[in-house]
């Protein structure tokens, strides 16, 4: 059976579904670089996706230090509080 995309996609945009929490771990490179995509493109991304993307948390090894990424929003926590169903 063929279901076309675009009906689903229109489906999935109409609805009120809540948004995607994640966690990051390490805001260095990769980390920081992964925060300033999503940010970036946030608008782009939930429309493709049909629900926002939300970074509510991130861990680092020095949760003090400068980061290359704009940490507004995101709770800095340890490793093991990412590690969270409720994220």
């Amino acid at each position: 059976m063929h279901i076309r995309l675009d009906l689903i996609h229109n489906r999935i945009k109409g609805s009120n579904l809540k948004p995607v929490k994640i966690g990051i771990i390490g805001l260095g490179t990769v980390g920081g670089g992964t925060v300033n995509v999503l940010k970036r493109n946030a608008e782009e991304i939930a429309r493709r996706a049909g629900r926002q993307i939300v970074i509510t948390r991130a861990s680092a090894k020095d949760l003090s230090k400068q980061r290359i990424c704009d940490t507004d929003g995101i709770q800095p926590v340890g490793w093991g509080e990412l590690v969270n169903p409720n994220i």
